[in-house]
């Protein structure tokens, strides 16, 4: 396993790399995570492929200077490792948030993809993005301006959990993610580039079904953030999409995974 750092523009991206296979594996990982998530498939697929985890914008050890990356930025990226890799085909994987983004630039590089992973993928339906989606980028960056300095919206949020009105979930994501310089560039980095990432489920659909693209989706069982019934919905009549559901939760990279992969 080796670490790799592409410039880009005025960034570093750092990507992480592993096996000897002939296929080349490109993959994103989940908002907050990192590219050293993935290493736990290297026994089961370093034979098989050649598998370059992307640093994604914001997290890692990639060191990104804007305040907000587009799906250009990414597209980009990928022609920087494809090149460096001497390949002109791959397999694209997402997982969560990155599996938004591998949806996003799926019109893209259609002609490209021999087949498309989505592990717990972000972008179908999940629950509480509906309104980060929505929220008007006007707003959004009204909000980057006066929560740089967030700890009077930090007591708001939790004087609003001790009555009821703030949900768990959402009081503790912003908590935990607004209390950090680093945290809070993330978050709103992500949030600011939502938009270049949007595609309506009517059309990943309609793209899986007109490319007939080989698709395997992996979901958890004891995922609680994304709706499964969506899922099935969307994979509905798609006899290239293969639907697995796995022992798990949202988190579901680890062994289990690597050996259904292994054999995939």
């Amino acid at each position: 396993m080796e670490s790799l750092f592409y410039s880009y523009q005025n960034a570093q991206i750092h990507c992480l790399r592993f096996g000897t296979g002939p296929t080349l594996m490109i993959a994103l990982h989940g908002f907050g995570d990192r590219a050293r998530m993935f290493a736990v498939l290297e026994p089961a697929l370093t034979a098989r492929y050649t598998f370059v985890a992307i640093d994604w914008p914001f997290h890692g050890q990639t060191v990104w200077p804007s305040h907000r990356f587009e799906k250009a930025d990414l597209l980009a990226i990928i022609d920087l490792i494809l090149k460096k890799e001497g390949k002109t085909r791959f397999n694209l994987m997402g997982f969560s948030f990155g599996g938004r983004l591998a949806q996003a630039m799926l019109p893209d590089l259609i002609q490209q993809v021999d087949k498309l992973y989505l592990l717990s993928p972000d972008g179908i339906e999940t629950k509480g993005m509906t309104m980060a989606v929505r929220t008007p980028i006007v707003v959004r960056k009204f909000l980057y301006k006066i929560l740089e300095k967030p700890n009077w919206f930090l007591k708001i949020l939790s004087f609003g959990r001790k009555i009821g009105v703030v949900p768990g979930m959402i009081n503790h994501f912003l908590a935990v993610n607004l209390s950090r310089p680093d945290r809070f560039q993330r978050t709103f980095g992500c949030w600011l580039s939502l938009d270049s990432f949007y595609l309506r489920r009517r059309n990943i659909k309609a793209l899986l079904k007109r490319s007939q693209l080989p698709t395997a989706i992996y979901y958890g069982a004891q995922d609680e953030m994304i709706r499964f019934k969506t899922l099935q919905k969307m994979t509905e009549g798609l006899p290239n999409v293969q639907l697995y559901v796995l022992q798990e939760g949202h988190r579901l990279i680890g062994e289990n995974l690597a050996n259904r992969l292994s054999t995939d």
